[in-house]
Parts: C-alpha cells; structure tokens; sequence
C-alpha cells in the first residue's frame, strides 16, 4: 500500500512539473536547417501543423 502511494504521488508530481514547463516555456522557433531535414524527410514544414484544426 505505501508503495503504490508513493508510486501515485511520484506521478503526480512529475505531470505537475511538466505543465508548469510547458505553460511557463515559450516552444523555440524552427530554425532552417531543421526545416531542411524535415523536408528531405518528405514531412510537412509547418510548425502549426500539430495545433491546427483540420
């Protein structure tokens, strides 16, 4: 029992920690040379792709 406690705080904890980063860190920019991986990847350049609504 006070295993999976710890185990279910510890999870707690760390998604607590990780919305504080998100929300208090601005993503970075896409820099060039990452878009011209992305393209010879064949992948679609945009970095609003994963927020935009279809």
């Amino acid at each position: 029992m006070v295993v999976m406690t710890r185990c279910l705080f510890f999870a707690l904890m760390v998604t607590g920690l990780g919305l504080v980063l998100r929300m208090s860190l601005a993503p970075l920019p896409v820099d060039g040379a990452f878009r011209d991986v992305l393209r010879s990847y064949g992948a679609s350049v945009s970095n609003t792709a994963e927020t935009s609504s279809p």
